[in-house]
């Protein structure tokens, strides 16, 4: 290719668009060099031009494919410090007789701490990346904290306000949006795994549940002569509200008859603390009186028909 002369543009155009590619992709053949001083300067100017761009690509290349790996990353990670903790597991004391430690089977647990961790994973990969894993409604959704008030009562209102609304004293009827907005600030989600019981909070005792996800059955209640199991098993799926009109009842009158459940599969749970309910009854008499005394007085007589 001859690129002297006018009569030779076209070759003259083939040998500057090879020269720019093989610039701007780094290869750099050195067969066609700059010879005068403004082609230096464009030469320089091109390379840096060239650098920039293969920098920004690159790091863009390399965090796409660090997010569409960051949950199994995350997994493995949990997966590895889980191992960590059960290797970490003691033998069983000999001779503890099984009524008074019930911390079941080493490798029972073990798999289940597993499975549970899977579980998690699984529902990650299957639901939005925020979907109410964290304790608190302000944790699942930091952008709350930085709202002004109005706004963050509107936005609790609609990610909770359909589950307050399934327990009839703290729907509309009774409780307004700002009592119901302040509620839902009060409510924590639960995670639990098969097989895994529950029968109150270690921290905020009885209250409400509401499944998200997953499934429940009802053992009966725990008594001082262990299980007492129902005439019949009551289940619980999603958006099915449980103890609504028990949670109402004092521990006292309950004694040792406290309810009791099972997750039958991993479960995702808004939980309705029995002490926030309260905190609404007492401000809002109207809907003690109208609705949450009838839920009261119906549970008491359902629990002495028994006797």
């Amino acid at each position: 290719i001859n690129p002297i002369g006018w009569q030779s543009d076209i070759d003259r155009y083939a040998l500057s668009l090879f020269w720019s590619i093989q610039s701007l992709t780094s290869i750099g053949y050195g067969n066609i060099v700059p010879v005068t001083r403004l082609e230096y300067y464009f030469a320089n100017i091109l390379m840096l031009v060239s650098g920039s761009f293969w920098a920004f690509v690159i790091g863009n290349l390399v965090s796409i494919v660090e997010h569409m790996y960051s949950n199994r990353t995350s997994y493995k990670r949990h997966l590895d410090e889980a191992n960590t903790l059960i290797g970490c597991f003691t033998p069983a004391t000999v001779g503890t007789p099984n009524d008074q430690v019930d911390d079941g089977d080493g490798d029972v647990v073990a798999t289940r701490i597993r499975r549970f961790i899977t579980a998690q994973y699984d529902e990650t990969m299957l639901s939005r990346p925020t979907d109410y894993t964290s304790p608190t409604l302000t944790q699942a959704f930091p952008s709350l904290d930085g709202l002004s008030l109005e706004l963050r009562q509107l936005s609790s209102l609609h990610l909770i306000r359909k589950y307050i609304e399934m327990v009839p004293y703290l729907s509309h009827n009774y409780l307004t949006p700002e009592e119901q907005a302040n509620l839902a600030f009060k409510c924590i989600f639960l995670e639990f795994s098969s097989g895994e019981s529950f029968k109150k909070h270690p921290q905020y005792g009885r209250g409400i549940m509401i499944l998200k996800k997953g499934f429940c059955l009802s053992l009966g209640t725990t008594g001082s002569h262990g299980i007492n199991a129902p005439v019949f098993f009551q289940t619980f799926s999603i958006d099915n509200p449980i103890a609504v009109n028990d949670v109402l009842v004092e521990d006292s009158f309950l004694g040792n008859d406290q309810p009791l459940y099972r997750f039958v599969s991993y479960s995702l749970v808004l939980f309705i603390p029995r002490s926030a309910i309260f905190e609404v009854l007492d401000a809002n008499k109207v809907a003690w009186k109208n609705c949450a005394r009838w839920k009261y007085l119906q549970t008491c007589l359902l629990k002495w028909s028994r006797e």
